[in-house]
């Protein structure tokens, strides 16, 4: 199971954070972008979004970040390119 950190402000109504994944991910979506906004808690979120209550700003907000995250990590090859597919030629 992935684990996420839960920042100290969050927790005013728990000692330690529960160990379910979708608890950990609602309690930063609820707060995104102040918190979660690093690559691997942005992929998560990104990943249950259908799971998560979210306001449709938010929705959007992390698909957005999802994309940035995506493009940059293109640019310093941490995750592998995927080769253009040009047209073919047709053949009479």
């Amino acid at each position: 199971m992935k684990t996420i950190q839960i920042p100290k402000e969050l927790l005013w109504d728990y000692r330690e954070p529960p160990d379910d994944l979708l608890w950990r991910l609602q309690r930063i979506a609820d707060f995104f972008p102040a918190y979660g906004t690093g690559r691997e808690t942005v992929k998560l979120l990104f990943r249950y979004r259908g799971k998560l209550k979210l306001e449709e700003g938010t929705y959007r907000l992390i698909a957005l970040y999802n994309e940035v995250w995506n493009k940059k990590c293109l640019k310093c090859g941490k995750v592998p390119k995927v080769p253009k597919i040009r047209p073919t030629k047709k053949i009479l």
